[in-house]
């Protein structure tokens, strides 16, 4: 036995599947799906004074932070200009906590900043909201004027670009955020 089908019987019933098709397809989060990524915490925060020079430095995400990004992280001495002290990035097994664990003690009395990359990314692809909470624990962007003064130790270029994809900001082109401290 033969079944005909018409050639509107047909169309109707191709169009009646596109909503199945469809719904089948869309496993996979869209962007605007994805609760936005932010900096949940710094310590010690911005404009610290007092602080152990044995304490730990942790800096705290929403999300799972993607692989590399703690290549974008740094602690310098006195300002962001000065020397990069001599430590490692190490992460927690969500990849959402890292800690800074310097090759020796950080001296005394002495200011530090920690200088966390603008165009750093969750494990999604999404770039970090800084200001949310950033502001808030004594942040604050580091702009292409406050570089342009010395050597930065990024593999600047001509002009102060040449930072890399994770030191800038894709929304206002700041070059991250910097927490600056004082250890006691």
């Amino acid at each position: 036995m033969k079944v005909r089908m018409g050639f509107r019987a047909l169309v109707a019933s191709a169009f009646l599947m596109i909503p199945v098709l469809a719904g089948a397809c869309d496993d996979e989060p869209t962007g605007a799906d994805l609760e936005e990524a932010v900096l949940l915490s710094v310590v010690p925060q911005g404009n610290a004074i007092g602080v152990d020079p044995t304490a730990p430095i942790v800096i705290e995400f929403s999300h799972g932070m993607m692989e590399g990004m703690e290549d974008y992280t740094d602690v310098h001495e006195g300002q962001v200009e000065g020397p990069l002290v001599p430590g490692s990035w190490g992460w927690n097994d969500a990849r959402t906590r890292m800690t800074f664990t310097p090759d020796s003690a950080l001296k005394p009395q002495t200011q530090y900043v920690i200088h966390i990359g603008g165009g750093m990314r969750d494990q999604n692809g999404q770039h970090i909201n800084y200001q949310q909470h950033g502001a808030g624990m004594g942040g604050q962007w580091m702009t292409q004027q406050m570089h342009q003064g010395g050597q930065h130790g990024y593999g600047m270029g001509q002009g102060g670009m040449g930072m890399g994809e994770g030191w800038v900001h894709p929304g206002n082109g700041g070059f991250g955020m910097l927490f600056t401290f004082t250890t006691s």
